[in-house]
């Protein structure tokens, strides 16, 4: 359970909160009255000699949610993203109605009326709402080259209204919330009329209130008869929003269900290959009496932190809990350099008036950004230079200038090993990891730091349930070692299995410290709403 919905409980009075469920209805015919398909036969793909997609077959259908599970790197993303022509595909065919599609591209896809609704937004954010909307189809205006401004912003509003969205097409896509910028992508589907809409774990980065909301929206774009697919970590949305479940497990189909005929022990079976039991952390290992080597006092970054005090001790594991808007992800900016503030940081002895990030590196404190595709990875960059960049002044040196590149491999295969990352290559881009890989790369570059402090924001955000415990024993790990571990999380059973102490917040003040055993659902929803 997402910890925000059960502190919705707590603040509501209510019984048990619960992902807006698909409306009990008869299956919508599809558009225009015919039966809509979109089929992907025999489909194969490899990437640098890498098999990720063997013999795939998989269809969507009108008025239905098609949901694909599995775990990172199982090929759920390639195979939406092939049949919404972001990839070419080595073997198969793909049909719409009967219709084979060839030499698929982006723009084909959107013309025969498939979109793909990705994990991150991919808006312009200095251009409007309406010519985000329009992008790649702007209305003629009255002469044959200008373009119908007014008219367009008319047809925006009736689009956004209609996706459960109330902003002013004028305004600036850069300034709109995550969950907004994912409402919009949705009403871009709807302008260029596309009939199947792909979800490529849009609701990854959302909160469990905007994630219903999206939800909302996919049942009312089903009724309509049109075909959706859908793709999420999170077991509880999978059941509640799926009509057909088809299971990935290395490139491979390995389980198909109707909605309710598969139990959720089972999805975790076929995702991983094993059963697959979650435990509390042993003990909850009480930690020796110690100086902290973090110690914030009094920590002030208006609006969203008012006064927070937190302190983590080596070789232990501090959760911090709350709900969105309470101040989490801002103190965590602050403490690493990235905000202004005041208050007093101190990191293993050493009080810093303006820390930096460079400064906060080499003094021994690291932070796993919550937005891995925003502030983590570099896209672009080959997987070993990601996992060194944090390090780079450190790296030995040809004649005390140039980078030694052999040993910089070295050193990069080293800590990737230790997190276990697969890929084909060190050379190639990060961004042909799966969404666990990139996740793991990120730990081993701040391995490589040799941290004694670590802040973690959402750290299995975007990752399955069998990669999960891997990163819980690599936080485990850093914790054997000596390091002070701080974890910010939005799961209340990942705090009760990792932590052996955990903060909650509330409107940018702490509301309560809990211990040991004292770490359960009930405490950390209550102070998650203000409660003492």
């Amino acid at each position: 359970m997402d910890w925000r919905q059960y502190a919705g409980r707590c603040r509501n009075g209510a019984g048990e909160a619960s992902v807006t469920t698909r409306a009990e209805q008869t299956p919508s015919p599809g558009i225009d009255g015919f039966a809509l398909t979109y089929t992907a036969q025999g489909i194969c793909k490899s990437f640098s000699g890498v098999r990720v997609l063997a013999d795939v077959n998989v269809d969507f259908k009108a008025g239905e949610v098609h949901t694909l599970l599995g775990e990172n790197g199982a090929g759920k993303s390639t195979l939406l993203k092939i049949m919404a022509g972001v990839y070419s595909h080595d073997a198969g065919e793909l049909r719409l109605n009967g219709e084979l599609l060839h030499g698929l591209s982006p723009r084909d896809a959107q013309r025969h009326g498939v979109y793909l609704v990705p994990q991150e937004p991919r808006l312009m954010p200095d251009l409007s709402v309406a010519e985000n909307v329009y992008l790649g189809a702007l209305p003629r205006g009255g002469l044959r080259f200008n373009v119908g401004w007014r008219s367009m912003a008319d047809h925006a509003r009736e689009l956004l209204s209609a996706v459960g969205l109330h902003v002013s097409p004028h305004s600036l896509a850069g300034d709109l919330s995550l969950a907004q910028q994912q409402l919009v992508e949705c009403a871009r589907a709807l302008a260029h009329g596309c009939k199947v809409v792909f979800f490529d774990e849009s609701t990854s980065p959302l909160t469990a209130y905007d994630a219903d909301r999206l939800f909302q929206l996919m049942n009312q774009l089903r009724g309509e008869g049109l075909a959706l697919g859908f793709i999420s970590h999170r077991l509880d949305e999978v059941e509640a929003i799926s009509d057909r479940i088809t299971v990935l497990r290395d490139g491979r189909v390995v389980g198909e269900a109707e909605r309710g005929a598969i139990t959720r022990a089972e999805m975790t079976r076929l995702m991983v290959g094993r059963e697959l039991a979650i435990t509390a952390r042993a003990a909850h290992e009480k930690v020796a009496p110690a100086k902290p080597v973090l110690d914030v006092q009094h920590l002030a970054s208006p609006p969203q932190v008012k006064d927070m005090t937190v302190q983590v001790r080596a070789g232990e594991i501090v959760g911090f809990a709350g709900l969105v808007g309470s101040g989490r992800t801002e103190f965590a900016e602050s403490v690493f350099g990235l905000r202004a503030f005041t208050g007093s940081i101190t990191i293993d002895g050493r009080t810093s008036a303006r820390p930096t990030p460079r400064k906060s590196i080499d003094r021994g404190l690291v932070y796993l950004a919550e937005d891995r595709g925003r502030n983590g990875v570099f896209a672009e960059v080959d997987l070993s230079r990601n996992v060194t960049a944090s390090t780079i002044r450190r790296l030995p040196r040809k004649m005390r200038v140039l980078l030694g590149l052999s040993e910089e491999r070295s050193i990069a295969r080293d800590a990737l090993q230790s997190t276990r990352v697969k890929a084909a290559t060190m050379a190639s881009p990060i961004k042909t990891l799966s969404g666990g890989n990139q996740q793991r790369a990120l730990f081993a570059r701040w391995i490589l730091a040799h941290p004694k402090v670590a802040i973690l924001d959402e750290p299995t955000r975007g990752v399955d349930v069998g990669a999960k415990e891997g990163i819980y024993e690599i936080i485990e790990q850093l914790a054997k070692e000596g390091v002070g571990v701080l974890v910010i999380s939005s799961e209340m059973e990942e705090l009760i299995r990792l932590c052996d102490r955990v903060y909650v917040a509330y409107e940018g003040r702490i509301t309560g410290e809990l211990l040991g055993d004292d770490i359960s659902l009930e405490s950390m929803g209550r102070l998650a709403v203000g409660a003492t």
